[in-house]
């Protein structure tokens, strides 16, 4: 395969027009007008905000990954369960040892843009991450409503990233629906070449959860009626990679942020690994290629997928092997996802 520095080019991403959020629901992006970039890439990862030695050496491994390309990512998404903790609100410490700091500002000096997990539902923490990132724009985290959209980047943008709330229990009827309706707008209208749709919780997984049958049917009938192509998200603790008979989507989880590991259940489809780490994202005109790598800065798994919806397996290491469904159960049932 082409090195690493051979996949990157320049991008210059703008938060403003491009964004389409809960609250502009009615109002369409526009179609791109220009052409997009040859090469847009992002890093992506869930499940970080626990204050630990691996959630250190996770933002270690990005710095390390981004200052071994010659041009680094445009940008970042992160997939939920932000902080694991109750915030005090914006003006908490923890903003800066957990965010600011951790991810290197010039190295990583890029937005990163963020969907809700179970534990951004602690406490205030919602309203809290809302407000902070309304009142600090020059902060790299950006909230800018509870399910959102961003086309990347701003001048031709060579990707639709969709930020929803998987967050069912926390949502009134009335407000699943109405994500729901959303997120069929977002779809039906107008994107660019690749969509990634982001939120916290997996539509199917090989870990400690298994999948979600709401989310199934809610969110994966518009997926495979509007092509999308990538679903990214992350709750279970581990890194995966998933293609699911019948299904076009090909599904990734990065929830390998820094908090405890999940154990898996079954180990006997697709990539599956009890791992730290992140994903990178690699988006060409027509092919896409998406690199898992440790918290060790190694990569753990790679594979392609063509506009036309094939995939290939470039590059792979063995899969963690399973764990007991009740004993895995009896580890984690005091533990929190």
């Amino acid at each position: 395969m082409p090195d690493r520095c051979s996949w990157f080019l320049l991008i210059v991403v703008a938060l403003g027009p491009g964004i389409a959020t809960a609250d502009t629901a009615a109002t369409q992006p526009a179609a791109p007008t220009t052409a997009p970039s040859e090469m847009t890439t992002l890093f992506a990862m869930g499940d970080w905000g626990e204050d630990t030695s691996a959630e250190r050496q996770v933002a270690g491994a990005m710095v390390k990954e981004a200052r071994a390309d010659q041009i680094p990512p445009a940008f970042a998404l992160l997939l939920g369960d932000n902080f694991y903790f109750k915030l005090t609100g914006t003006d908490d410490p923890h903003w800066q040892t957990l965010f600011e700091h951790m991810y290197d500002p010039v190295v990583l000096g890029v937005p990163f843009y963020a969907c809700l997990g179970n534990h951004d539902y602690d406490g205030n923490n919602l309203q809290i991450e809302l407000s902070y990132a309304r009142q600090h724009p020059n902060s790299r985290f950006k909230l800018p409503a509870e399910w959102y959209r961003v086309d990347l980047p701003a001048a031709g943008p060579a990707v639709t990233v969709i930020m929803l709330d998987s967050n069912r229990d926390n949502l009134s009827e009335l407000q699943w629906n109405e994500q729901t309706q959303w997120l069929d707008k977002q779809l039906a209208g107008p994107r660019a070449g690749w969509t990634i749709c982001c939120a916290h919780h997996p539509l199917f997984s090989n870990g400690f959860f298994w999948g979600n049958g709401v989310l199934q049917k809610d969110w994966g009938t518009l997926f495979q009626k509007y092509h999308v192509d990538f679903y990214l998200c992350g709750h279970e603790h581990d890194m995966e990679h998933l293609e699911i008979p019948g299904w076009t989507t090909s599904f990734v989880i990065a929830g390998g942020g820094g908090a405890h590991t999940h154990p898996l259940s079954r180990d006997d489809r697709g990539f599956s690994r009890q791992a730290y780490g992140f994903v990178d994202f690699q988006l060409a005109a027509d092919q896409a290629v998406v690199r898992m790598i440790g918290a060790d800065d190694k990569l753990m798994h790679v594979f392609e997928r063509t506009k036309a919806g094939k995939v290939q397996i470039l590059e792979t290491t063995p899969n963690t092997p399973r764990t007991n469904p009740l004993k895995a159960y009896l580890e984690q049932k005091d533990r929190k996802p």
